[in-house]
This record gives C-alpha cells, structure tokens and sequence, in this order.
C-alpha cells in the first residue's frame, strides 16, 4: 500500500464541503468517495476499501450523529482512522474526538495547508502501522510448513482454491490448524483486502444469531452483525455440525439467496462473501445434506501432526519465535539436540498442543542464563524420554501459563518425594534447588504431607 492507493471517503451533510474537500484531495492525488448521510457513509465503508474517513460531527437528516457514525464505523474496522469535522468545534469538542476513538479534529471553515497536513500524517500512519503488521507476521505465520509430504499437498490445494472463489469445508481434528488454513486461503486470495472474520457455530443458538446477524430497532441499527463486518470478504464457520438443523437452514439461505435481514430487521440486505466451514471429520455426517452440497464444492482434509513428523522441528522454531515476541522475553535458540529429542518425544496429537508445549518450555526455563535451550534443561523439568514419564498433563496443557506452571510445579515435586521416598535432603540434591526454598514451594502450592523434619 502506498499513497497512491489511498482512498479516502468524505461524510458530510453539506454537498458543497464535501465537494470541496474531494477537488482539495484530488489535486493532491487521493480519490475520494462522498455520502451525505450516515447511513449511506456506512454502507459505501462496507463496500470499499478506505485508508481515512472525514466525519462531520454535526450531520443533519441522518439516523447517527457524528459520535454515533465513529462506534458504527470502528465495529466494522477499527484501523482505518477518522478525522472529525466540525463547524462549531471547541476544545471540549476536540478531546472528544480522540476520547471516542477518533485520531484527529480539525475546525470548519478549513485552513487547506493544516487539513491536508493531517491527513497525510493519518494515511501515513496507517500505513506505517499495516507495514508493521505485516512484517511482524512475515517469518511467523505467513507460509505454511511444508516439508512433509502431506504438508506439501495441503500447500498446494491452498494455492489452488484461493484463485477460485468456491466455498470450501476443511476437515481435520481439534488443534490440526484448521482456522490458519482458512485464512490462509482468504489471504491468498482476491477478496484479501476485505475483511476475514470467524464464529464459532458451538455458541448458544441465541449468541450465535446475534453474533452473526446484528439488530435493528425501528429500521436503526443497534448492533452489527459479522456478516456487516464480513461483506465481500470471508467468514469461517467453525465447528459447522454443531448448529442446531434449523441455523443450518439459516446459513443455507444465506448462500442461496445472497442477502440477509439483521434480527427484527424489516429489509434484507446484499450480500456478497466466500465461507470456509469446518468440522471434526467423524462428524461430517451431522450436516445437512442440502447445505454439504451448497458448501463442498471443495473438501480439504488437514493432515494430523503425526502425519507432518518432518515439519515438526521448523513448527517449533517459528512458534518459538512468536511466543518470544509475544512475551517480550530475551530470545533463546532450541538446541538441535532438543528439537531432535522433542520430535522424538510423540506427546503432541496437534499444532495447538505444540505451540502450548513450546511455550511452556520458554516461560519455564525463562531465567536461564544461557542464550541456547539445551538438552539437560528440558531433561530438568521432568521431560524424560527414556523413562516415558511426563509430567506435564494433558489437562495442562489447555490451562493458561500461570496455571500451568503451577500444575506442573506440584506433579513435578509430588513425583519427586516419591522417587526419592520423601528424603526433601537428598531430593534437594538431586533436583538442584535449595531444601529450603522445597518447603516454600510446597507450603505455597498447598502440599501438605508428613515430610521429614
């Protein structure tokens, strides 16, 4: 994205300013879309692509304020940044501004040189900040691993559906990556620039409709739907067999007649959009036959991890990457040694459970000196190959990493007393820590047992 590519939408209720300010951008090579009223502003922003909106505050014969437009066009996309105009603007009026989320104010009638200032510090901002994004992305979750065979497949079936625009349904277990696959296809595909939104279909019938449709309340919105949001892009529907028949038939309308209505909503709206669905693959069979037909055009099936045993290693130091990142810690490398002893190990059933792993690894031996993650240490905390012990709980490895911790800090100690039969003075030698700070851990975590004295 670059200058030349912005586009920039004007809301005002004044033909004349809006007129004005679109020959101002002109001559300085924006293009410019306009809108008299909120609710026709709203429907243009859904509609196209934008990198600033200037909103007037004070819009006459429309169903939102100013305010009002701001909260309705950051539900929709929140990046995108909003000047507000005003012609009877203050200081109060400014702050606001910035308060309810706008990123500058500028006053009626226009001083051209400080309006057009302002919006080039916008757009440039924006744009800096999508560069950001998509550089920080880059080496992290950008590509698919693909070394395995297997892995190499579902790599190009990607390639292939992203240049159509069929629906698609992904079939995979829990954790196999089926909602990076999806946008992945919506990434690397024409409808990349618009919006890629997920539901999860196992939401209560209730949460799942307003989630997915918005209301309305004397024709005025009250609240956007994700198929507001998604408009020209992709909705991912996990989870699909989980709808109860009747959403079914709600979705397969949805794809027959390409339109919506908004809950207590009197009009339909137009809808244009792809849908990648998913589902465990023993429960395909839960879907309504009529809507599979409407979706499977294409079926891709995501190969498990012990399928993709050879993309293991470099899953481990892209996830490891991330979670440094992430969390802000002092980056370490995975020995070879380790990422060997960890393919090796077979304890990870999916990629979610991988990059769990990973990142309890990190967070745990977070205070090491050395700059390399190396064999003993990962050995030190219980991992033990040889003796095929872990503990490290399935039930943990789903908990957050305050909770794991403390999860495997107590099975570790409880394992231990027993190993070395409730001796805390040899147990303390062999595992490292001080006989002291043993008790400690103990009495913190709650374990209470007729230890030696």
């Amino acid at each position: 994205m670059n200058f030349k590519d912005s586009k920039i939408l004007i809301i005002d209720d004044e033909p004349d300013i809006c007129n004005q300010l679109c020959e101002l951008l002109n001559d300085i090579g924006y293009s410019c879309d306009k809108a008299n009223t909120s609710e026709k502003g709203l429907e243009i922003f859904k509609q196209k692509s934008f990198s600033l909106v200037l909103l007037d505050i004070w819009l006459n014969n429309s169903k939102f304020d100013g305010f009002q437009a701001l909260e309705k066009l950051q539900g929709i996309d929140q990046s995108i940044p909003v000047i507000m105009i005003s012609g009877h603007g203050n200081i109060e009026t400014a702050v606001n501004s910035i308060k309810k989320g706008a990123y500058d104010f500028v006053e009626k009638p226009f001083d051209s040189e400080l309006l057009v200032f302002k919006i080039k510090k916008a757009i440039e901002n924006y744009i800096l900040k999508k560069k950001i994004e998509k550089f920080s992305r880059k080496d992290l979750d950008s590509e698919i691993v693909a070394i395995s065979k297997s892995s190499k497949l579902l790599e190009k079936k990607i390639k292939e559906v992203s240049k159509t625009d069929s629906n698609i349904v992904l079939i995979g277990d829990e954790g196999s990556g089926k909602e990076f696959v999806a946008s992945k296809i919506h990434d690397s595909s024409h409808r990349a620039k618009k919006n890629f939104k997920s539901i999860d279909c196992k939401l209560d019938k209730n949460k799942f409709e307003e989630q997915l449709f918005g209301s309305e309340d004397n024709q005025v919105i009250k609240e956007l739907g994700i198929l507001d949001e998604v408009n020209r892009g992709t909705i991912y529907l996990k989870n699909i067999t989980s709808l109860a028949d009747k959403l079914q038939g709600k979705i397969l309308r949805i794809l027959d007649e390409k339109k919506y209505y908004r809950i207590d909503a009197l009009n339909p709206n137009v809808l244009d959009l792809r849908v990648v669905a998913s589902s465990n693959k023993h429960l395909i069979g839960n879907l309504r036959k009529d809507l599979l037909k409407k979706l499977n055009f294409t079926i891709i099936e995501i190969p498990n991890l012990s399928n993709r045993k050879s993309d293991v290693g470099s899953l481990i130091e892209i996830f490891s990457s991330e979670i440094f990142i992430e969390k802000g810690l002092r980056k370490k490398k995975f020995s070879s040694e380790v990422i060997s002893y960890l393919i090796d190990l077979d304890y990870f059933r999916n990629i979610f459970q991988l990059k769990k792993f990973v990142e309890w690894i990190i967070v745990m031996l977070n205070n090491i000196d050395n700059d390399e993650i190396n064999l003993n240490d990962v050995i030190g905390l219980g991992i033990n190959l040889v003796e095929k012990k872990n503990v490290l709980s399935d039930d943990s490895m789903n908990m957050n990493i305050k909770s794991a911790r403390e999860d495997f800090e107590k099975k570790y100690l409880l394992f231990n007393l027993e190993k070395y039969k409730y001796n805390v003075s040899k147990m303390a030698h062999e595992i490292g820590m001080e006989r002291t700070a043993i008790y400690r851990k103990l009495k913190l975590l709650n374990i209470k047992m007729d230890l030696e004295k």
